[in-house]
C-alpha cells in the first residue's frame, strides 16, 4: 500500500502547527500579551470580601516594612499600586485569613464529563480552573488547580499551555499513570504551570490515544495486580491531592479506560448540557447509562466512585428552544441542576485562536468586540462562583 502522500501530508500538518504555535507566541512576546493581564489598584482591593480602606493600608504599610514590594505603575507623573493576583492574596495571607487549604485538607477532584462530543467541556475546564484562581470573591482562599488532560486531542493542554499540546511529548497524563512516578517527579517533570499563576495542566498527547486503546495490556504489561480504572486515583491523584486544591479532569467523548479513570477518581461528577435537540438526546443518553458503568465499574472492584453530580447547561440562549431544553434538563436533574449557565457566546471560541480562554485572555489582544468578551467573562465568573458554592455546600452535607 502506498503512503507516502499520507507521510509527506502528515509532516507539512506537524510543521503547520509548530510554526502557528511560533507565531502566536512571537506575537504574545512582542506586544507584552505573555503575561497575565489581571491587575488590581488599591482602590480596587478596598473593595473585596472581607477588606477595607483601613485594612489595605495597615497591611501594604506592614508589608512594606517588612521588605515586600508591591507591583507599581506610573500614572501620569505619579506611582500607582498595580497588584497582581499573588500580591492580594499575599495581602489575605498577612491578615491571617483561612487559606483553601487550610479549610480542606485535601483537593476536591471534579470530572466534566459527557459521551457527546463539542459540548465545550474543555472550554468549561479550563476557563473554570482559571476563573477560581482570580475570581475577586475567591482570592482570599489562594486557590491551587491541576488540569489533568486525558483528551488525546490535547484541547484544554492547548488552552492552558500550548508549547505542550503540539505534536508528541513524553511526560503525558497518561504515561504519569503507567510509569507511576513518585510525587515529586509528578511535580516536576509531568506538570506545567498555564498563563495565570496557580493554575497547573498536566498535558495530553496524540500518542495517548493509543494508550486508552491498549489500556488493559498496557496495565497487564507495566501495572500488574492493579485494577485498571484506579490507575489514575491511585498513581497520580492519591500523590497530588495535598499539593493542589482543585483537581479538574477533562477526557475525550469516549467511553473508553480514561472516562472510567475519571470517573473513579473523582469526588464530583457535572455533566455539561448544551439545549440543541441532538446534544441534549445525547447527553442524556449518557446520564441514563451512568448507573449501568458504575454497576460495571463496581463488578471491576473499585472502591470509590463520586459522591455527587450535578449538570449545567452550556451554549446556551435565551431562546424558546432553548428554555424548552432547560425545562426538561430542571424535570431530568432536579436539584442536581445547577442554576447558573455558559452561554451561547462567540467569545468562548474565538479565544481559543490565540490560546487563551475569556479570563486569560488580554482585552487588548482581542480581536472581537470587548463588550461581548466581558459580558463572556462575567458569565464565566458568575458560573464558576456558583460551582464554588454548590461544591462547598456538598463538602458539607
Amino acid at each position: 500500500m502506498e503512503i507516502s502522500t499520507f507521510v509527506k501530508s502528515g509532516e507539512l500538518a506537524r510543521e503547520a502547527l509548530m510554526q502557528m504555535a511560533r507565531n502566536e507566541a512571537n506575537h504574545k512576546i512582542e506586544f507584552g500579551y505573555e503575561d497575565f493581564h489581571l491587575r488590581f489598584s488599591k482602590a480596587a482591593v478596598t473593595r473585596l470580601t472581607g477588606l477595607s480602606r483601613a485594612i489595605v493600608d495597615k497591611s501594604m504599610a506592614e508589608m512594606e516594612e517588612k521588605g515586600y514590594v508591591f507591583g507599581k505603575k506610573i500614572a501620569g507623573t505619579v506611582d500607582s499600586y498595580d497588584l497582581t493576583v499573588e500580591q492580594v492574596a499575599d495581602i489575605y495571607a498577612h491578615r491571617m485569613v483561612p487559606k483553601l487549604r487550610d479549610l480542606h485538607k485535601n483537593a476536591m477532584v471534579l470530572f466534566l464529563a459527557n459521551l457527546k462530543g463539542g459540548v465545550t467541556k474543555s472550554v468549561v475546564a479550563t476557563t473554570i480552573a482559571q476563573a477560581l484562581r482570580t475570581h475577586p470573591q475567591l482570592l482570599q482562599y489562594d486557590q491551587r488547580i491541576l488540569v489533568i488532560d486525558l483528551d488525546p486531542q490535547a484541547s484544554a493542554t492547548m488552552f492552558l499551555n500550548h508549547k505542550f499540546a503540539i505534536g508528541s511529548i513524553e511526560n503525558t497524563s497518561a504515561q504519569a499513570m503507567l510509569q507511576n512516578v513518585s510525587r515529586e517527579e509528578l511535580l516536576e517533570n509531568f506538570i506545567v504551570e498555564s498563563k495565570v499563576k496557580g493554575v497547573s495542566v498536566m498535558p495530553a498527547s496524540i500518542a495517548d490515544g493509543f494508550i486508552a486503546s491498549s489500556w488493559n495490556k498496557l496495565c497487564d504489561e507495566y501495572l500488574p495486580g492493579q485494577n485498571p480504572y484506579m490507575v489514575l486515583k491511585e498513581n497520580v491523584i492519591d500523590k497530588l491531592k495535598q499539593d493542589f486544591d482543585w483537581i479538574i479532569l477533562d477526557t475525550g467523548p469516549h467511553l473508553d479506560a480514561f472516562l472510567n479513570n475519571g470517573i473513579v477518581a473523582a469526588d464530583v461528577l457535572a455533566t455539561p448540557l448544551p439545549p440543541s435537540q441532538v446534544d441534549l438526546h445525547s447527553t442524556l443518553q449518557y446520564v441514563g447509562r451512568l448507573p449501568s458503568i458504575f454497576q460495571e465499574l463496581i463488578k471491576s472492584g473499585v472502591s470509590q466512585l463520586p459522591k455527587h453530580h450535578f449538570a449545567f447547561m452550556t451554549k446556551f440562549s435565551k431562546t424558546v428552544q432553548d428554555q424548552d431544553a432547560l425545562a426538561i434538563a430542571k424535570a431530568v436533574f432536579r436539584n442536581e441542576m445547577l442554576d447558573a449557565r455558559i452561554p451561547n457566546a462567540i467569545a468562548f471560541q474565538r479565544c481559543g485562536e490565540t490560546f487563551d480562554t475569556v479570563i486569560s485572555v488580554n482585552p487588548k489582544e482581542y480581536e472581537g468586540d470587548v463588550k461581548s468578551l466581558k459580558v463572556a467573562r462575567d458569565a464565566a465568573e458568575d458560573f464558576t462562583l456558583a460551582v464554588f458554592q454548590h461544591i462547598q455546600y456538598l463538602r458539607t452535607v
